[in-house]
């Protein structure tokens, strides 16, 4: 009995064992992966999914932007997806399908979110030098945006000492975000204190709004402080020497002052000694064979008692086109100034304030393209001497090409006396002594004058008695217009000049002074004007005969005698 039961027993087991048996091989093989979801930022990343598979299975995913790594195999492994950086500002997403041999797909979600509207600079502050080569005076940052900007700047003071040029970025990335350099130029500073301002880059499209305000605070070092001394004039003039970048260096600092060339100071019993305490400061100074494609540095109005500036022969004049700061007109004794080839192309409105004090102006070798409106009588009353000679930026004898695109900024002192007043007023210049407009451009006929017009006046019987008795009786009895009555040097030649030369001109009491066959008569040669016309005067006297004939007291004063020689 016990026996059939043990029987049984084992008979029932060994069914169960093989029914479980039987379930287990229609199950087939098992598949699973670690994650439903991934999110990436917008620069995009790696990812690692775990897969346990018993058998075979794909990868596929919904976006090309999304790639998975191996896309297939057999077994369990790793997978890696890698998402590319994001080229929208908001979110997007992808799936990707994992098909197993004989099974459901699982899916996997990957989310990525976009880039912000940014403009990111490289730097929150800079901080720049006083003072540099002009090649120099610059700083480069970095700056990242994946929208269009622009630049603004906040000066915290009046000068605006920053600039730059911003090109529009190739933002062919979408929203990612492109990395540009830019450039700022600065300006020297001048002042004994830091100066400071703050970059803004703010997007050009108003409905893009940035997760952060973009700026930098640049801050530019104080000027060394330049006193109001003998040191301080020492100090300004090799800060002003190194920064024309004079060729010429040859002052040495541990040198007195005295000694260094082109340098004069005041003495004590100097004729015109401002003050006693002017004694030992810089009188006079010359710069030449300079650098520079800026004004006169800003350190020239600390040479307080300053009576003559030169400063000449700046290198590829031709080519610059630069604009006379105000510094310079904070010189309270200035008589002599001359600024010749130096690339100045105008003066500004407070140049006035040298009115009180100036006496001889040169500004040859320039490139003005007309008279400065500022260079009046009224505003130089005790000007003696005005230079223009050589303003000539290119050299054509044809005025009818001066408009050509090669001569973008001017060819130079080009101005036509029938519709310009500027060489008529200085001919009105009753103290100019010396007047020199040589080797210009003046185009017209010399600017004839009539008795009561513009203030005009004849000569009169006081005149001829201020020349000494009958000399210029003629010129009395004519009523001739009082034209540069002290001018005794007048340079007119190598322009464009047609027409008739005035009486004023023909019958003036200096005008053989004037050296007039090389000075005023002789124009341009082969020379045509606007209108292409041949340019010479139509009535240059071959003799000085008629000249004599109404002033015989010259004949003997400048008629050249000839030389007895005895045989």
């Amino acid at each position: 009995m016990t026996r059939n039961i043990y029987i049984i027993i084992f008979c029932s087991l060994f069914c169960l064992l093989s029914v479980a048996c039987s379930d287990d091989d229609k199950k087939g093989p098992s598949f699973s992966i670690d994650k439903e979801q991934i999110t990436l930022g917008a620069e995009g990343g790696k990812e690692i999914v775990c897969i346990e598979s018993s058998g075979s299975w794909v990868a596929t995913s919904s976006a090309p932007w999304v790639k998975v790594s191996p896309a297939n195999g057999v077994g369990s492994t790793e997978c890696e997806i890698v998402v590319d950086s994001s080229l929208v500002n908001g979110v997007r997403s992808a799936t990707i399908r994992f098909t197993p041999e004989t099974q459901p797909a699982l899916m996997l979600t990957v989310n990525q979110t976009g880039f912000d509207k940014v403009v990111l600079p490289a730097s929150e502050e800079i901080v720049i030098e006083p003072s540099a080569h002009m090649d120099d005076r610059y700083f480069e940052t970095e700056v990242t945006a994946n929208v269009q900007f622009k630049v603004e700047f906040d000066f915290f003071g009046a000068e605006e000492w920053l600039s730059t040029k911003v090109e529009e970025i190739e933002l062919d990335r979408g929203a990612r975000p492109r990395t540009v350099k830019l450039r700022f130029d600065w300006k020297m500073n001048t002042v004994p204190e830091e100066r400071v301002a703050d970059i803004k880059f703010i997007p050009v499209d108003d409905a893009d709004t940035l997760k952060a305000p973009a700026i930098i605070s640049v801050r530019q070092k104080a000027a060394v402080r330049i006193e109001d001394n003998r040191a301080g004039d020492s100090i300004a003039l090799l800060v002003i020497n190194e920064r024309l970048n004079c060729w010429s260096d040859a002052w040495d600092a541990s040198e007195n002052m005295q000694y260094w060339e082109g340098v004069r100071l005041w003495e004590d019993g100097d004729e015109g000694l401002p003050c006693p305490e002017a004694v030992g400061r810089v009188r006079a100074v010359e710069y030449f064979l300079l650098d520079t494609k800026e004004s006169i540095p800003g350190e020239v109005k600390y040479l307080k008692y300053l009576e003559t500036l030169v400063v000449q022969s700046n290198v590829n004049t031709m080519l610059l086109s630069i604009d006379l700061g105000s510094e310079i007109c904070e010189l309270g004794y200035l008589k002599n100034l001359v600024l010749f080839s130096y690339g100045l192309v105008s003066l500004p409105d407070e140049f006035a304030k040298l009115g009180k004090t100036l006496e001889v102006l040169n500004l040859s070798g320039n490139n003005f393209t007309t008279i400065p409106s500022v260079i009046t009588e009224e505003n130089f009353p005790k000007l003696k001497s005005l230079n223009f000679v050589a303003n000539r930026r290119w050299t054509i004898s044809d005025l009818r090409n001066k408009d050509d695109v090669r001569y973008e900024n001017g060819i130079g002192l080009n101005i036509n006396t029938e519709t310009d007043n500027s060489l008529r007023r200085l001919l009105l210049w009753e103290n100019l002594e010396e007047l020199a407009l040589s080797n210009c451009y003046i185009e017209g006929p010399v600017p004839d004058f009539a008795v009561g017009e513009d203030g005009v006046e004849p000569y009169t019987d006081a005149d001829v008695r201020a020349w000494g008795g009958d000399t210029i009786q003629y010129l009395a009895d004519e009523g001739m217009p009082k034209i540069l009555p002290n001018c005794k040097s007048l340079r007119l030649n190598l322009n464009f000049f047609t027409g008739d030369l005035p009486d004023w001109l023909l019958y003036h009491p200096y005008l053989l002074e004037w050296i007039p066959e090389l000075l005023i008569f002789n124009q341009q040669e082969q020379g045509r004007n606007s209108l292409g016309e041949l340019v010479r005067f139509n009535n240059v006297p071959l003799t000085f005969d008629y000249y004599y004939d109404v002033f015989p007291g010259m004949r003997e004063k400048y008629e050249l005698k000839e030389e007895i020689t005895e045989e």
